[in-house]
C-alpha cells in the first residue's frame, strides 16, 4: 500500500504535533484534577519504565558480550589457550562496552584470563589460577552444572562490587570453560541517577533489602564498607531514611491496571511516596526498581500544570493548524517534482512544465536545480538514442549494458554519390537533407526493434538483437532494409528533392556488444569482425547498382538465418579486405507472401 505525500506530511507534522501536544495536554489535565498520589503514579510510571529500560540497556551488553565470546570459543575461531590471542579478543570485546568493567574466561585447565577496564580507560590483561581464589572452583562447578548464560550473585573484587553474568562454553558437546563479565555497581548507580528527575530519588534493590544502585553508592564512604563477605549494603546502611522504611510500609490499594507498588510514609499530601516494580529478568533473586519523592514537590508541580493548561490548549490548536497548513505547502512542490520525474522516467521531456519557485530555500533550490536538469536533458537527448536509453532502462540498465558476446545482425547504409551531391548544395541544405534522411532511416530501424548505433558522415550503422535478445534479428534487419527501400521510393514518387538513393549491407555473426569507451564517454556499441565484413558488403553494393531507391546486398549468413521468408538473388563470392576466405553475397529482392 502506498500513501500520498500530502497525507504522510499531514500525519507526520500535524499528527506528531497533535500527539505531542495532546499528550502534554492530557498529562496536564490529569495532573490538575487528580490528587497527589495519582499525579505521582503517572510520573512514577514513566520514571520507573525509563529506569527499567535504561537498566536493561545498561546491562544487556554484558549478556551479548558473553554470548559473543562463548560462541567464538565454541566455534574455535581462535586458540583459547593462546594468552596473547585470547587477551586481544577480550580487550577488543570489552573496549566498546563502557558499562562493563571486566570480562574473564576460565579455561578447562583451571586457568583464567582477565580483561579489566582501568580508571584511565586502558584495559589490563591478567592471568589467574583457580587455586589462587578460594571458593572459585565451587562457583565454576555450579556454573558448569547450570549451563547456558545466567545472571549470578553480586561479586566483590578489588574494592568494588559487580553484577555478574556467566556463560558455559560447549565445544563439540564437551565442557569448554566459563566466560564471565561484571557491571560495576558504581557505574550502574551513576547511570540510574542520570535517568531520574531532580525531585526524585531512584534505587535498584537486590531482593527486598540489598542495594544494587543508589546515589549513596557514588560516595566513597559507603563503597568502602563493601567487601567480599558483604558485597552489598542493606537499605538501612545507605543513609536514606525513606528507603529504609521500604519493607515496613503497607502497600497501597491500587487499580488492577497499575503494574507497580506504592508505599506512603504519611498522610496523603504529606511525607514521601515510594513506588517500585519487581523484575525477574536477572536471575533467581528479583530486582526492585523504584523511586521515592516528597509529596510537597509534586503539589507544587500540580499547581504549575493547572495554571498552564489553558495556554497549552490554545497553543496546541494553533500548532496543529499551522502544521497541517505547512504540510500542504511542503507537499505541493514535492508532488510537482514527483510528477515531472515520472515524465523524465518515460523520457517525455517536452511535456514537463518548469517548476515554480518556492519561499522555502531548499525547495526553491530544488526547483531551480530540477529545471536546469530538465533543460540539460533536453539538450542531452538530442545526442543520445532515446530508444536505446529507454530499452536499457526497461531492462534494468546494468546487466543489459555489460560487455558480452552475442550473435547480432548488423546493417550499414550509405548514400549513393553523396560527395558530388553535397558539392552542389549549400552547407545548410546538406545538413537539412541529412537530417531528413537520417530521420527516415531511424524510423524504419526502430519500427523493427533495431538500435541505431551511430552516424558516420552520410552513413549509418544499426544492430538487431541487443540490448534485448530477439531470435529473429536477421529477419528484422531484412524487413528494415526493404522498408527503407520502399520509403525512399515513395519519396522519389512524390517528387522529393534532392533525389537520394542508398546502398544497404546486412550481415549476421558474433559480436562484442555493450558499453565501450572511456569512463567519461561511453558508447553502447558493437565491435568485431562481423562489423568489418558488413561494411565491406555495403561497399560492394556499388557493383550492383541498378538505379533503384535502395541497393540491398546481404551475406550468405543472412540468407541462411532467415530461411524461406525472403527472396534473394545470388551475386556470387567476393573477396573482402581483412578476410582470407571470399564472402558469398546476395541481393535482397523482397519478402515472400
Amino acid at each position: 500500500m502506498r500513501f500520498r505525500i500530502t497525507i504522510i506530511l499531514m500525519l507526520a507534522i500535524g499528527g506528531l504535533t497533535a500527539i505531542g501536544g495532546g499528550t502534554v495536554l492530557f498529562v496536564s489535565a490529569a495532573a490538575s484534577i487528580k490528587n497527589t498520589l495519582d499525579l505521582m503514579r503517572s510520573r512514577a510510571q514513566l520514571t520507573i519504565s525509563t529506569i527499567e529500560l535504561g537498566v536493561s540497556e545498561h546491562v544487556a551488553p554484558a549478556r551479548a558480550l558473553i554470548a559473543d565470546i562463548s560462541g567464538r570459543i565454541a566455534q574455535s575461531e581462535f586458540d583459547v589457550n593462546d594468552d596473547a590471542m585470547l587477551g586481544a579478543t577480550l580487550a577488543g570485546s570489552l573496549a566498546p562496552s563502557q558499562q562493563i568493567s571486566g570480562v574473564v574466561v576460565w579455561r578447562p585447565d583451571e586457568t583464567g584470563l582477565w580483561a579489566t577496564r582501568l580508571e584511565a580507560g586502558q584495559i589490563s590483561i591478567e592471568k589467574e589460577l583457580v587455586s589462587d581464589n578460594p571458593g572459585l572452583e565451587e562457583f565454576l562447578d555450579e556454573v558448569a552444572e547450570a549451563k547456558g548464560i545466567r545472571w549470578g550473585e553480586p561479586f566483590h573484587s578489588e574494592g568494588e562490587t559487580f553484577i555478574t553474568i556467566t556463560g558455559v562454553v560447549q565445544r563439540g558437546g564437551a565442557y569448554g570453560g566459563v566466560v564471565a563479565a561484571g557491571v560495576s555497581l558504581v557505574e550502574l548507580s551513576r547511570f540510574v541517577r542520570d535517568l531520574t528527575q531532580e525531585d526524585m530519588t531512584a534505587f535498584v534493590l537486590y531482593g527486598d533489602d540489598k542495594v544494587l544502585a543508589h546515589t549513596a553508592m557514588l560516595d566513597p564512604d559507603y563503597t568502602a564498607l563493601l567487601s567480599r563477605e558483604r558485597p552489598l549494603l542493606s537499605i538501612d546502611e545507605v543513609g536514606d531514611p525513606v528507603l529504609a522504611q521500604f519493607n515496613d510500609l503497607p502497600l497501597a490499594d491500587l487499580p488492577m491496571e497499575d503494574d507497580f507498588e506504592v508505599r506512603d510514609t504519611g498522610e496523603r499530601g504529606e511525607g514521601h511516596i515510594i513506588l517500585s516494580r519487581s523484575l525477574d529478568t536477572y536471575g533467581p533473586v528479583p530486582w526492585q526498581v523504584g523511586v521515592h519523592a516528597a509529596v510537597e514537590d509534586i503539589n507544587q508541580e500540580m499547581e504549575r500544570l493547572a495554571g498552564s493548561i489553558l495556554v497549552s490548549l490554545g497553543v496546541f490548536v494553533l500548532s496543529v493548524a499551522a502544521a497541517l497548513f505547512l504540510a500542504r505547502r511542503i507537499a505541493r512542490p514535492i508532488r510537482a517534482v514527483s510528477a515531472a520525474a515520472g515524465k523524465i522516467e518515460k523520457l517525455e521531456l517536452d511535456d514537463i512544465e518548469p517548476l515554480p519557485p518556492s519561499r522555502i530555500r531548499e525547495l526553491d533550490e530544488q526547483a531551480r536545480s530540477f529545471n536546469r536538469m530538465v533543460s540539460g536533458l533536453k539538450w542531452f537527448q538530442a545526442y543520445v538514442p532515446q530508444t536505446l536509453v529507454r530499452r536499457l532502462m526497461e531492462s534494468t540498465g546494468g546487466p543489459a549494458a555489460d560487455v558480452r558476446e552475442a550473435e547480432l545482425t548488423v546493417m550499414f547504409t550509405d548514400i549513393v554519390g553523396f560527395t558530388p551531391l553535397s558539392e552542389s548544395m549549400a552547407p545548410v541544405d546538406v545538413a537539412a537533407m541529412l537530417n531528413e534522411h537520417f530521420e527516415l532511416l531511424n524510423a524504419c530501424i526502430e519500427a523493427e526493434g533495431g538500435t541505431l548505433d551511430k552516424f558516420i558522415g552520410d552513413a549509418t550503422m544499426a544492430i538487431w538483437g541487443a540490448p534485448e535478445a530477439v531470435p529473429d534479428h536477421a529477419a528484422r534487419g531484412c524487413r528494415t532494409a526493404l522498408a527503407i527501400r520502399d520509403a525512399m521510393a515513395a519519396r522519389h514518387a512524390a517528387g522529393a528533392t534532392p533525389s537520394v538513393r542508398v546502398k544497404v549491407g546486412l550481415h549476421v555473426g558474433p559480436l562484442i556488444v555493450g558499453n565501450i569507451g572511456a569512463p567519461t564517454r561511453m558508447n553502447y556499441t558493437v565491435i568485431g569482425d562481423t562489423v568489418n565484413v558488413c561494411s565491406r558488403i555495403e561497399a560492394l553494393a556499388s557493383e550492383f547498382d541498378d538505379g533503384q531507391a535502395a541497393v540491398i546486398v546481404v551475406s550468405g549468413d543472412i540468407v541462411q538465418a532467415v530461411g524461406d521468408a525472403f527472396q534473394f538473388e545470388p551475386l556470387g563470392e567476393r573477396s573482402v579486405k581483412g578476410r582470407a576466405q571470399p564472402v558469398e553475397i546476395w541481393r535482397l529482392v523482397g519478402a515472400k507472401a
